[in-house]
């Protein structure tokens, strides 16, 4: 009886020291891994861009405008999940209007002039958190003013790397969009890049 005691006691005291010592020490690679898996992408998270953008314009490739464009603009993004989220954004390019699709031009006219985008997109990316990147994919539509207004839609992926996560990271992506059947036309669509920051929120 007397060896039954003495054991209960020695395994409760056992255990209550184990208690107040805390789960096992994680090694520090462990440690960082799980440090980064908690902060570098989150869910509810508001994401504010600011991008520099480069758009190819074809003479018969996009229609819209001739040649190459070259701009800038802001986007805000919110993240429901770590992976799903929804942005808008908008862009002003310098382009040279294609004369085709300017009714007062002439075929030999062509004349420099601000394009004003307006897109919003859903957006699903997968998180590398042990390296803080995250490629993404995205598609939605908007409409692009220049004197004229064009509905379109857009598909594009793009890969973002957190430099601090939670507070600033960079990103690039590029996206193919369509304007549909315009003026007679079914191939106005064009295709960008763009490059900027990311500030967390």
């Amino acid at each position: 009886m007397k060896n039954l005691i003495y054991t209960t006691l020695i395994s409760l005291g056992l255990l209550t020291a184990a208690a107040q010592a805390g789960p096992p020490a994680l090694s520090s690679g462990k440690a960082s891994k799980e440090y980064t898996e908690e902060t570098c992408f989150k869910a509810q998270e508001w994401q504010f861009d600011v991008f520099g953008q480069y758009s190819v314009g074809e003479a018969f490739h996009a229609g819209l405008f001739h040649d190459h464009a070259f701009g800038g603009g802001v986007g805000i993004n919110y993240f429901f999940t770590r992976n799903l989220g929804l942005g808008v954004d908008a862009a002003w390019l310098d382009v040279k209007e294609d004369p085709r699709f300017v009714r007062h031009h002439t075929e030999s006219d062509s004349e420099t002039t601000t394009m004003h985008n307006f897109s919003g997109s859903v957006i699903y990316r997968f998180p590398i958190d042990q390296h803080c990147l995250a490629p993404y994919i995205y598609a939605g539509g908007g409409f692009h003013v220049d004197g004229q207004q064009w509905a379109s839609a857009h598909a594009g992926a793009g890969l973002e790397y957190r430099i601090k996560p939670e507070k600033f990271g960079v990103f690039i992506d590029a996206r193919w969009t369509f304007l549909g059947d315009r003026e007679g036309r079914d191939d106005l669509n064009f295709i960008s890049t763009r490059a900027g920051f990311r500030f967390i929120f």
